[in-house]
């Protein structure tokens, strides 16, 4: 073999390796160029995750506001119901003790005669028994006795009926009390109508 013909072996040797480098160097770029490609199209869908998750969160917040308002709204009706439940129970123990009011006088009318008749001690004893139980039911119901004789004229809670001149008697005191007033709680039932002296 030739010197000639080694020098064009030689030729083709690096021609061909030059080749693959520039083939090599092209599958690099290829492949880099294909990977930036698929960076580029990852960073959307990277970006997608955030605000799937700031939609998520934003709903989350949203349920739980939902949800803390339809409770309070909910103890809310539960508070009002209990209080309209409370104040209706009141006004139907005030119009029954309204109506018994008439029944209470007439036990009262009956103790002042027993005391002034002659009636069996065990009759009057038993009635009397029966007086202040009654009358500590109704206490423990709310319903208190009016003070009217000898007090300072209220017209809240006293009715005038008539006037008379006491000398050693003070001013708008009541003399005499014709019926007993009463009151449910702090609420006026009855006016005491009483006699009030006038100098």
């Amino acid at each position: 073999m030739t010197q000639k013909d080694i020098n064009a072996e030689t030729a083709d040797l690096n021609e061909s390796e030059d080749r693959a480098e520039d083939l090599d160097s092209q599958e690099e770029s290829d492949n880099t160029a294909e990977t930036d490609k698929a960076a580029d199209t990852a960073k959307p869908a990277s970006k997608e995750s955030p605000n799937g998750e700031s939609k998520l969160v934003k709903e989350l917040d949203d349920m739980k506001h939902r949800y803390f308002r339809a409770l309070a709204d909910y103890q809310n009706l539960q508070r009002r119901t209990a209080k309209e439940q409370l104040e209706a129970r009141g006004r139907g123990v005030e119009d029954f003790l309204k109506r018994l009011l008439p029944v209470i006088d007439t036990l009262d009318k009956a103790m002042e005669q027993i005391d002034k008749c002659k009636v069996d001690k065990k009759i009057s004893d038993g009635l009397e028994m029966f007086s202040i139980q009654f009358t500590d039911v109704l206490e423990k119901e709310g319903l208190k006795e009016i003070g009217a004789k000898g007090q300072k004229f209220d017209p809240h809670i006293h009715e005038a009926m008539c006037k008379r001149c006491v000398e050693d008697q003070d001013d708008e005191i009541v003399l005499a009390e014709y019926e007993k007033g009463y009151m449910f709680k702090e609420r006026v039932l009855r006016t005491a109508k009483v006699e009030i002296n006038q100098k």
